[in-house]
């Protein structure tokens, strides 16, 4: 009996094994060394925002005793994104054209500059490919002198700046696009003065930083 379930065990592994050999393949283990990426810096409105399935694979590895060979499985920690957006403002000098395609890789299983209609987004070049640069994004609005400024403090933490330097008074157009992290608290309690302004439900900037000023900061 113990005889038959040892060779049933084996038959079963070199199954699952055969079944794993087939539906996964191994990773591409290409590795991109750019040390200094072109970066594209500008203002972007989205087009559209879409999570990209990343399949499993697996690696061979040898065994540091028996110097045999066996497979790893491998899966990213990291979610894969496809953007389109149109380009609003050029920021760096470099971009000379009105649409551009990127991919995002964020360990949140989403990204967050999508929630917002208008941002600041840095986009870098690696190796012929266009990646935004990891958690690196600015939303923005539109004052009513026409500039682009961005709010004073970060969306997770709305205690903090952004940046040392002194903010500029703003007039804006429109209210501020109140992030998911944030909607379900009081605005009063999270969007304090003098940075912001509360009517009616809804948050206004009353200083900001434009685009240059943080810039620096990337």
């Amino acid at each position: 009996m113990k005889t038959t379930f040892i060779l049933f065990l084996s038959f079963s592994l070199q199954i699952a094994y055969s079944q794993f050999s087939q539906k996964i393949k191994p990773c591409n283990e290409t590795i991109c060394n750019e040390k200094n990426p072109e970066i594209f810096i500008f203002i972007g409105k989205k087009i559209d925002v879409s999570s990209v399935n990343q399949p499993e694979c697996y690696t061979i590895e040898t065994h540091p005793i028996s110097k045999t060979n066996f497979e790893i499985l491998e899966t990213s920690l990291d979610s894969k994104f496809k953007s389109k957006y149109k380009i609003l403002k050029k920021i760096s000098e470099n971009i000379n054209f009105k649409i551009i395609d990127f991919v995002s890789y964020d360990h949140a299983s989403r990204v967050r500059y999508d929630e917002f209609e208008n941002v600041l987004l840095f986009v870098g070049k690696y190796c012929n490919e266009l990646i935004h640069k990891k958690y690196q994004f600015e939303p923005v609005y539109k004052m009513k002198n026409g500039k682009w400024a961005s709010p004073v403090c970060w969306e997770f933490d709305t205690s903090k700046r952004k940046s040392k330097k002194e903010p500029h008074k703003v007039d804006m157009a429109e209210p501020i696009t109140i992030p998911y992290i944030q909607s379900s608290l009081k605005l009063e309690d999270v969007y304090r003065a003098p940075y912001y302004e509360v009517k009616k439900g809804k948050v206004y900037m009353r200083y900001g930083y434009y685009p240059e000023d943080l810039i620096e900061n990337n």
